[in-house]
């Protein structure tokens, strides 16, 4: 009896034995809690590890081409951000993460890190809060309930601060083309305005909102056999194509949809986002008609909703890619000087653009590409001012109707500065109230407008922000107009209230 009690007994903790190895094998990603047991159950992760420490439910986790920060909401649902880390290509040491239950920290060293607090309690969003990259420091400016979507920027080159109006939230942030100056974050300002009729140029086609890996829109489900060919814009064989020249999208699997698009030739297109890989996607064109979709009947085109066309220039040796969102693969390098048309912005970070290519270079006669370039490295082609109608317009001015598309009263100096009584924050942050000011001619071609005016009027605040807006001579004085309406201002007679709001 002794003798089989010790047989079970060590069977038992040999069994005992072969499950810890078993667990310790099945946990080479070095993780815990509940980030482990979300991760285990999707075997997509297999082959990752930890590249950080993990803190709360946090972590970054790498394999040999690919790199994402991991993190497991209350409700276990996992979210995975590629570019919100370095990838293995920028040859950084390893992030460390800081996390106190409600802010986590991303920290490359003692000179650069990123803190995000949560949006709301429970909700697994992330704004954030404060970015040190060097002596160049943003920070959020507290709002009503918690961190409003402006921000702050300084540098040891500056003496003010500029503003950033904008919302950065963990999910779409890209830290491979965050700002690294003021001078960088004047310039976004400046593109936002200039590109106000065609901002998040694709969007999704059921929600319009710009894509997060929390919010990639509305799946396309074709449920069909065999694959589109994808081509990287809506013109088939006259277009590039990616995969070297095999780019494909099977119809029976996952597929966003974007928009659609018919071309001159009458072919309709439907822009679509699919995974390539864990670490990859791609944004191109296939028919309409592969998909199951209806043939387009009319193509709009009017300004804000569709295409602009500005003529742009690299700043900077740069790249374009057709996978902006995820690993944003350079497909073609782009030398400084290269000048493209800009169809619009397709999120905080890249703007969408069209050009020709042959044997991998920038031509005319070459194949048509359309793909993304970093916003910082375009720079608008620089338009003819009119100095005859900056004369007209020098002087005081106050809004007489129409939606507030500037300040409501505009002083106008001949030498091109300007003063702005009663700013509203809604314009620029308070006490941006000056700035310098140009007129220049517009082409109607770029599609910015519900109008075809003649001219446009640029305002630089001296704290970075922009206003771009069409411009019209009128009797009384002039409009702003941009893609739906417009104000009109007339001499400024001292009787308006500058806190007036004009809606």
């Amino acid at each position: 009896m002794k003798k089989s009690i010790c047989v079970i007994l060590a069977v038992t903790l040999l069994a005992g034995s072969f499950l810890l190895c078993e667990t310790a094998s099945a946990n080479s990603w070095g993780l815990k809690g509940k980030l482990l047991t979300v991760v285990m159950a999707d075997h997509t992760w297999d082959d990752y590890t930890t590249l950080s420490n993990q803190e709360g439910s946090f972590a970054v986790m790498q394999s040999r081409y690919h790199n994402a920060l991991f993190f497991v909401d209350s409700q276990e649902h996992l979210h995975v951000y590629t570019t919100a880390v370095y990838q293995p290509e920028a040859k950084r040491k390893a992030p460390k993460l800081y996390w106190d239950g409600h802010y986590l920290t991303i920290s490359y060293g003692e000179s650069e890190h990123y803190t995000f607090c949560e949006w709301d309690e429970g909700s697994g969003e992330y704004q954030l809060s404060e970015a040190v990259i060097n002596e160049f420091k943003l920070t959020g400016i507290p709002g009503e309930s918690g961190f409003s979507w402006r921000y702050q920027a300084t540098d040891d080159d500056h003496d003010a601060p500029a503003a950033w109006p904008e919302k950065i939230m963990l999910a779409d942030f890209n830290i491979d083309l965050f700002p690294h100056s003021v001078d960088e974050v004047c310039h976004l300002n400046y593109m936002h305005a200039r590109f106000d009729s065609g901002l998040n140029v694709l969007g999704t086609a059921f929600s319009g909102n710009v894509y997060d890996p929390d919010h990639p829109g509305e799946l396309l489900q074709p449920k069909k056999k065999g694959t589109s060919a994808v081509y990287s814009a809506p013109y088939g064989k006259s277009a590039w194509r990616a995969g070297k020249g095999k780019a494909a999208v099977g119809l029976n699997g996952e597929l966003w949809l974007l928009s659609q698009y018919k071309n001159e030739d009458g072919q309709s297109y439907a822009c679509i986002r699919y995974n390539v890989s864990e670490r990859t996607q791609r944004i191109g064109y296939a028919l309409c008609k592969d998909l199951g979709l209806s043939e387009i009947s009319v193509q709009n085109n009017e300004p804000g909703r569709s295409f602009v066309h500005i003529d742009v220039e690299a700043t900077a040796d740069t790249f374009l890619t057709d996978d902006p969102d995820v690993s944003q693969f350079h497909q073609f390098s782009v030398p400084k000087g290269t000048q493209f048309s800009c169809l619009g912005l397709y999120n905080n970070h890249y703007a969408y653009v069209t050009a020709e290519v042959k044997n991998g270079k920038f031509t005319d006669g070459g194949a048509v590409v359309w793909g993304f370039i970093p916003i910082r490295d375009l720079e608008p082609m620089e338009q003819e001012k009119v100095p005859e109608v900056m004369e007209k317009l020098a002087g005081a001015w106050q809004l007489d109707a129409g939606g507030t598309l500037a300040p409501d009263i505009l002083v106008l100096e001949a030498d091109g500065s300007f003063t702005a009584p009663g700013t509203t924050a809604e314009i620029a942050e308070e006490g941006a109230s000056s700035g310098t000011w140009y007129v220049t001619k517009y082409n109607p071609f770029m599609n910015l407008y519900w109008n075809e005016t003649s001219y446009e009027l640029t305002l630089l605040f001296d704290n970075g922000c922009a206003i771009v807006r069409g411009l019209e001579l009128t009797e009384e004085g002039f409009s702003l107009i941009f893609w739906e309406g417009g104000g009109g201002y007339v001499p400024y007679d001292g009787s308006q209230d500058p806190e007036a709001d004009h809606g």
